[in-house]
């Protein structure tokens, strides 16, 4: 009888679990969304992971794996934590350094042992808490909840990925195979319904930009930049008004120190709450985004459906 696969909800509470620290979080989503082993995992350099110390990391991330033919992807989440994870890092980050450390000596590489008990006992807390079931291991059987799950989970939801992909017809670059991923494989893995939601407001957005791009050069004149160029006086004096409001902010804060210090410490709470909220905001500033795009394209679609009565 085939053993019952790792549920999602189970993958998520243990990644998100406070006892995971933030480089186990990290190797847990790479795991999960590459389907690489710990092994290879622990071997990985900063420079097999595809931009990741850059802001425009692509969606999906290249991982090459050295000493193997073809690469491997990983999507938001892994892409997220391991940004976050490598913020941590106190060593300088090359292209050289391993991308996953040993907490004390950052020219060691992880010890995947540990990796591992932190995936157990976090399942241990989660059950003590009553928020999942779980099965402790007994003799001569391991347990049902364990890291090598996650390179489990990642095989049985990339199936039709992986025909693709080995399927002599499919093109060899990497490009295709990016595509290939991003649609058979990277929706199947993102578990956090947060990224997913991010993930699909992130796709209406690039695919409203396209068809604004078309509509823009087929109309290519600037609606938005228009106002600016055919006001140039009062665009001028706008930007004036704020470098003197700068100005006299700076002086206040000179003329009332304590209530400069206020300030200061509830733009420290307002980062760290950031911090907190990251994703509720990310997920925020896309919703905004895609109703701003839509918003642009019915008016440049209403344009080009009407040219004259827009004159």
């Amino acid at each position: 009888m085939k053993n019952k696969s790792i549920e999602k909800d189970v993958i998520n509470k243990i990644t998100e679990h406070d006892s995971v620290p933030i480089r186990e979080k990290a190797f847990f989503t790479i795991m999960r969304q590459s389907g690489l082993a710990p092994h290879i995992i622990k071997q990985l350099k900063i420079k097999n992971a595809e931009n990741i110390l850059e802001l425009n990391t692509p969606i999906p991330c290249k991982i090459t794996i050295p000493q193997q033919k073809y690469p491997t992807f990983i999507g938001n989440e892994a892409i997220h934590y391991l940004k976050l994870y490598l913020i941590t890092r106190e060593d300088k980050l090359s292209d050289e350094n391993l991308l996953f450390t040993a907490h004390n000596d950052s020219s060691k590489e992880i010890n995947t042992k540990d990796v591992s008990r932190t995936f157990r006992l976090a399942a241990q807390k989660l059950k003590n808490e009553r928020k999942i079931a779980y099965e402790p291991p007994t003799r001569g059987k391991p347990s049902k909840i364990r890291l090598y799950k996650l390179k489990e989970f990642y095989n049985e939801n990339t199936e039709v990925y992986q025909k693709e992909l080995n399927s002599s017809n499919t093109p060899k670059d990497d490009e295709f195979k990016r595509k290939l991923y991003e649609e058979k494989a990277m929706p199947l893995l993102e578990i956090e319904p947060l990224t997913n939601q991010m993930h699909q407001l992130k796709k209406r957005q690039e695919e409203l930009e396209r068809r604004f791009k078309k509509i823009e050069d087929e109309y290519p004149e600037d609606e938005y930049g228009k106002w600016l160029e055919e006001h140039p006086e009062e665009a001028k004096q706008i930007k004036e008004q704020c470098k003197e409001d700068m100005k006299k902010h700076e002086k206040w804060r000179k003329e009332h120190p304590d209530e400069a210090k206020k300030e200061d410490e509830e733009f420290e709470e307002y980062q760290k709450y950031c911090e907190e909220h990251d994703k509720e905001l990310r997920l925020e500033y896309l919703e905004d985004k895609v109703k701003e795009w839509e918003s642009r394209f019915k008016e440049l679609e209403n344009i080009l459906r009407h040219p004259k009565g827009n004159e």
